[in-house]
């Protein structure tokens, strides 16, 4: 099986593969590579590993050679030009009056195109401002259009949680989040509270969400008829993460803490809303 390397161009970017050559690559050392986009400065996360051809590109590309002081340099001068080309970008956004917000700006490591994140209220052509900025910059400009989850992973900052944003310091990818989700755990229902510095669902709802699922699938739900230690009762409420319900018992009337393992519900239990349905006889010639 053939040897590669896992290099990564930006700290959320995806991981590459490339041949790691004669030269020792140890996670952390920086190198430069071939990209799509030309070379690009990148740091090394995976060292050497055998791996299955069929999962890595084909042919491998290989890595040009370990990172100069010379190149280092480069990278951290091409940096210090990020916010004077943000601030033409916007300044340009501003004049033309576009619904365009530009959260982000890469320049590549030869200098010959600058790539722009932006997030928009809808899909539009931009292509004219693409070429009005190619023509300030005097390079090849392009313009992509990210979601409000990656502006906040552009931004960076701290979440109520008083932690740094999940999006920025650790997670690699986003996973759908849902308002079911925060049903399930049951959450007050106030974007206040549900939302992220993105204004979306946090995605910390989804941490969660399946443990919560599994314990309320093993617990009876509000209104059930079952039996605690010889007395009939109802189930009134139910805590998913002490994994216990309260029990409203008919007799006496009090209100019972009763852990999940010592349930007995009747072999019949329904919801006391109510009867139970009952069964619609089937029509004349229909299959049942």
């Amino acid at each position: 099986m053939p040897l590669a390397v896992g290099v990564k161009f930006r700290r959320h970017g995806p991981l590459n593969y490339y041949a790691p050559g004669a030269e020792e690559l140890l996670p952390g050392t920086q190198v430069l590579a071939e990209t799509g986009r030309g070379p690009e400065l990148g740091e090394v996360v995976m060292d050497a590993t055998e791996m299955d051809a069929r999962l890595l590109p084909q042919p491998l590309p290989p890595v040009l050679r370990r990172a100069s002081s010379e190149d280092l340099e480069q990278r951290a001068r091409l940096d210090a030009r990020v916010p004077d080309v943000m601030r033409q970008a916007r300044d340009l956004v501003q004049e033309r009056d576009l619904p365009v917000k530009v959260s982000r700006a890469e320049i590549s490591f030869d200098e010959s195109r600058v790539l722009f994140d932006f997030t928009a209220e809808r899909q539009a052509d931009y292509q004219e401002l693409a070429r009005e900025l190619a023509s300030r910059l005097r390079c090849r400009v392009e313009l992509r259009q990210v979601g409000a989850r990656d502006e906040a992973r552009a931004q960076d900052g701290y979440g109520p949680c008083g932690r740094r944003l999940c999006c920025s310091s650790w997670l690699k990818e986003f996973v759908p989040v849902t308002i079911k989700m925060a049903k399930e755990q049951g959450l007050p229902l106030n974007p206040s509270r549900l939302n992220g510095m993105c204004g979306k669902l946090k995605c910390c709802l989804q941490y969660e969400n399946e443990q919560y699922v599994d314990l309320k699938r093993r617990l009876p739900l509000p209104g059930t008829a079952l039996e605690v230690e010889g007395q009939a009762g109802t189930v009134s409420e139910v805590n998913v993460v002490r994994e216990q319900v309260l029990v409203h018992l008919t007799e006496s009337g009090t209100v019972v803490a009763v852990p999940a393992g010592g349930l007995m519900q009747e072999p019949r239990a329904r919801s006391a809303g109510g009867p139970p349905r009952r069964r619609r006889k089937p029509r004349p010639g229909s299959v049942t």
